[in-house]
């Protein structure tokens, strides 16, 4: 079992990849050696996002750092690098998957604030043993703190495997976060992708969960998202400690103009899948 994690992030995020990066580490000693964990590491350095002339903090800075945390990721193999094309965490996504379709079985889509428990790649392990056992295309995440409304219920959490259905009407059966270590597997990604059309940011979870309805209501391939119960993740955003890099760097927000690409794109994209 080959698993890529994919982990996009803007320099202003660089304390916090340490920490998830830290964290990591520490999980990865609880998997076999059935098991080799890949890390794709992102940073966008453009100076579409981040305009570094009108910054008090140099690019240098957070090129240093990353290649600091490269060296100290001695513990897998890793692909940690700075990007001026890849501009969100969907193109990374992407950029990732084609890179590494052909050797890894599942692919980990992770953000750089979130919290887990050390044992979180353990179970996960044992989690994708079993969702194998029931079909390839398959999804696995764990549970997470509440969240927006009832619909997200189904995630929420002895750690067991268990198979998650969404009932509400008018939505996919499938519900899960894009970046909040939802596992997916290779057979799954090849036969829907991360549409080209997407650009960098928005929609490729919702799109990845519309899609796997389509394909189990109109074809003979049977997907199913399970989740890890009582696995319990969350993203901080409460404690997030990027305020410095953000009082002294010129920074672009751009994820509503990109959201506005994906979803002006997301029903043709729809119904190209079969």
């Amino acid at each position: 079992m080959r698993i890529v994690t994919s982990i996009f992030c803007l320099p202003h995020e660089i304390d916090e990849l340490e920490i998830l990066l830290h964290q990591l580490r520490l999980s990865s000693y609880h998997l076999s050696e059935d098991v080799e964990l890949v890390l794709d590491v992102t940073m966008c350095l453009s100076e579409y996002i981040t305009q570094f002339k009108k910054s008090s903090i140099p690019k240098s800075y957070f090129e240093e750092k990353l290649l600091k945390l490269a060296a100290d990721t001695d513990w897998c193999v890793k692909y940690i690098r700075t990007s001026t094309d890849i501009l969100g965490e969907v193109s990374h996504r992407r950029d990732s998957f084609e890179t590494h379709f052909k050797s890894a079985s599942h692919f980990i889509w992770l953000n750089p604030n979130v919290i887990f428990p050390e044992k979180t790649l353990f179970y996960l392990e044992q989690s994708l043993k079993q969702a194998s056992e029931f079909t390839p295309h398959h999804i696995v995440t764990p549970e997470m703190v509440q969240m927006w409304d009832e619909s997200w219920d189904s995630i929420y959490g002895d750690v067991e495997i268990v198979e998650v259905k969404n009932t509400l009407e008018r939505q996919p059966r499938y519900k899960f976060l894009g970046g909040v270590f939802t596992c997916i597997s290779k057979p799954l990604l090849k036969r829907i992708g991360i549409p080209e059309s997407f650009g960098h940011h928005g929609y490729d979870d919702t799109f990845l969960m519309w899609a796997s309805e389509k394909l189990t209501q109109t074809t003979d391939i049977e997907v199913q998202q399970f989740k890890m119960k009582n696995v319990v993740i969350c993203e901080n955003h409460k404690y997030r400690n990027s305020g410095y890099y953000l009082n002294n760097m010129s920074i672009f927000d751009r994820k509503e103009q990109f959201q506005q690409i994906s979803e002006s794109n997301f029903g043709k994209e729809l119904q190209n899948v079969s």
